[in-house]
């Protein structure tokens, strides 16, 4: 029996054993399957409503760091009134820098938006912090985007490696690209035409004060995040602004070094530097030098390559840990991190660039993985300050909350007949958005209802790090399947 052949019944009990798993072994999941308020209700609750003054300060010079990353990637069109403290206090942290397009990463927005999307009146900017030392053969991206189940890639093969961060600027050429590797005539008629003009529409965008492929893309952003929606809709929304996280970290760094403070302390003092290395050794995102995992605070790039480099401290320099690049070491030293980072040499890692919204005390909206690695790390940084005698600054990283779960449902479906089928972004834009009823009836729908949608896509992530192999399923239900016997509303 395909999964497409389950009835309502088989399908529910599919989702309560894949759900059951997910419970049982990531426990700090499991509450989140119990929120029965409406999806607006839940992200209304999302936003800090009171912040400590010593991080509002903080948040200010965050903002500003962002204001700064947002001017480099827009140019003149770069929004008139600066970023603020408030815009800053909670930030989706789980998308990849790339065009809209996985279902999973496409709901964030909307889940920690949800409360903003319907209604009057004008809307502050939304700030998206964005991930880009992955590579474009990344699983959620595979050098392009999806589109009526095709993958249409502007990467090419050979480049499926490289860091996104360092991608320099270039044609969306993906029609010219399905056409030479002889796919072009697996779209219909109507979809080639809608192919052809999103890519028009793509390189007809202002990129000519830019040489870096991520900028390109913060253009992009913004400029389709509109086309979720229906035209009705689209006076209405909050502007989308896309930053990359670790040129946000860079800017904070650069601002940060010159004083003492924990961080500073992290990366220029031996002994405590130590004592953070040995806290966070094992946390995903973070470094695990036994199984050569992870990175010591920053990546460096390949010389001639647009690839990273792991580094590890080695007395007072971080090094290359590839024999082949000893030379290439970095002193750990105020003006040498500092030249390194204005020149984009190296580029901080998660762990650190985590870190750095927690000493502002920024709210990170999280994913299922995102939700695990940020709490250890708030926790281990609340212990850490502890011992090294700053309880103050202790209680302030623990009372940041890192609970705001955003992500792990898709949000946007077709039914044909008694089928569903999970939309990508591009399958969005063609149709011509979601009216104001479709975003209505997912406002409504309760928040254990969605993650339940989307619980197989959670499942994978947690597979190989969480559930034991002997009992892991083989047979789950996915999202289609799920959509069309939960959400009753399609």
């Amino acid at each position: 029996m395909t999964k497409a052949d389950m009835d309502e019944k088989q399908v529910r009990a599919s989702l309560d054993e894949i759900v059951g798993q997910i419970r049982r072994y990531v426990p700090s999941m499991a509450p989140y399957f119990e929120i029965g308020a409406s999806l607006g209700e839940y992200a209304a609750e999302l936003h800090p409503a009171h912040v400590d003054p010593v991080h509002a300060a903080r948040q200010g010079r965050f903002a500003a760091a962002v204001g700064r990353v947002l001017a480099q990637a827009f140019g003149p069109a770069a929004p008139a009134n600066p970023v603020t403290a408030a815009d800053v206090r909670a930030v989706n942290i789980v998308d990849h820098h790339q065009l809209l397009n996985h279902p999973l990463l496409l709901g964030t927005n909307i889940i920690a938006n949800a409360d903003r999307l319907t209604g009057a009146g004008p809307r502050r900017p939304v700030i998206t912090l964005s991930c880009s030392n992955v590579a474009p053969g990344n699983h959620y991206m595979r050098g392009g985007f999806r589109y009526r189940g095709e993958t249409v890639a502007y990467f090419a093969a050979k480049e499926h490696r490289d860091a996104m961060y360092y991608a320099p600027v270039r044609p969306f050429d993906f029609v010219e690209r399905l056409r030479a590797l002889k796919r072009w005539s697996r779209f219909g008629p109507d979809e080639q035409e809608f192919l052809t003009g999103y890519q028009a529409t793509l390189n007809g965008l202002d990129h000519a004060h830019t040489h870096r492929h991520r900028d390109q893309l913060a253009v992009a952003l913004r400029a389709t995040w509109p086309l979720l929606f229906s035209p009705a809709l689209r006076p209405r929304l909050p502007e989308l602004l896309y930053a990359t996280m670790e040129d946000v970290t860079r800017e904070c760094l650069l601002d940060l070094l010159p004083e003492d403070n924990a961080l500073s302390a992290a990366l220029l003092d031996a002994s405590f530097r130590g004592r953070v290395l040995d806290a966070f050794r094992g946390i995903t995102v973070a470094w695990d030098e036994a199984a050569g995992k992870g990175t010591h605070f920053f990546w460096r790039r390949r010389p001639g390559r647009r690839q990273l480099l792991r580094m590890y401290v080695e007395g007072p320099d971080l090094v290359p840990a590839d024999a082949r690049f000893r030379d290439l070491r970095v002193p750990l030293e105020r003006a040498a991190l500092c030249d390194h980072l204005r020149r984009e040499e190296i580029i901080p890692s998660v762990a650190l660039c985590v870190s750095v919204l927690l000493h502002a005390g920024v709210k990170p909206l999280v994913g299922p993985g995102s939700l695990v690695y940020t709490t250890r790390l708030r926790d281990g940084w609340t212990d850490l300050l502890r011992r090294h005698g700053q309880p103050s600054e202790a209680d302030l990283v623990a009372g940041i909350d890192t609970g705001g779960m955003i992500a792990g449902t898709p949000m946007f479906f077709a039914r044909a007949g008694a089928k569903v089928r999970t939309l990508y972004a591009a399958d969005v834009f063609s149709q011509g958005g979601v009216s104001e009823q479709y975003v209505k009836s997912v406002l409504n729908a309760p928040v254990k209802d969605l993650l339940s949608v989307g619980s197989s896509g959670v499942y994978d992530l947690f597979r190989h790090s969480y559930i034991p192999a002997e009992r892991q399923l083989t047979e789950r239900v996915g999202f289609d399947e799920a959509a069309a016997v939960v959400h009753t509303w399609l």
